[in-house]
């Protein structure tokens, strides 16, 4: 592969990753979402808090997964040492998505504003199209089944069992309900298809200029 190819290839990838990254940031951002969820099933009382403990709890954990300083995750929820080392685990991977979010940014805005100099946008629909089909069946997949779905994506991202949760030692999962999780992907599907579909369109759109 010419060497002008390869580093076409590369910052492609640095660009539909970088929309990945922002996708699955603004999800895992999203409060509101939550926060209708808590509200219309009553999660609350379903681990003995009144909707302001249950508030405060969900945002104290996430500021423990999303900010490198706090090392310690403090709930007045009881937690057991794999639940602990779960959600250490899963702050991890919150931060290497940041990471790639912002070293991504600067390097996909540079790449997008120099195909737009020159006349390049195109170039984009092919790869937008490929990660799109792929996308698509992920989707499906997770519609048709997304309690297997979900067992999957856990043994795919983490190398221990620490995701399955025991109710009596971490009663938090009872808050976290799977409809919830399945809310939280459909948006991020919907946020992901959204942007390559734009993509897309955009290169098709340069294409007749």
């Amino acid at each position: 592969m010419p060497k002008t190819l390869r580093f076409q290839a590369l910052y492609q990838v640095v660009l539909f990753l970088t929309v990945l990254a922002f996708c699955i940031a603004f999800v895992i951002n999203f409060q509101p979402l939550y926060y209708y969820f808590a509200d219309h099933q009553h999660l609350a009382q379903s681990v003995s808090l009144t909707k302001e403990g249950l508030r405060s709890n969900y945002q104290h954990l996430l500021n423990y997964l999303n900010f490198p300083w706090i090392k310690e995750l403090q709930l007045t929820l009881p937690s057991s040492p794999s639940g602990l080392q779960h959600f250490a685990d899963v702050k991890k991977l919150f931060l290497l998505d940041y990471a790639v979010l912002l070293c991504g940014m600067p390097i996909s805005i540079w790449y997008l504003r120099k195909l737009v100099k020159q006349g390049l946008l195109w170039t984009l629909i092919v790869p937008a199209q490929i990660i799109l089909a792929g996308t698509a069946v992920l989707a499906v997949m997770m519609t048709l089944s997304f309690q297997q779905f979900f067992v999957y994506f856990h043994k795919l991202l983490f190398r221990n069992n620490d995701w399955l949760f025991d109710p009596l030692k971490d009663p938090i999962i009872n808050a976290l309900p799977d409809e919830f999780f399945f809310a939280c992907f459909g948006l991020f599907f919907v946020l992901f298809v959204g942007g390559l579909l734009g993509m897309i369109w955009i290169g098709k759109r340069s294409l007749k200029k």
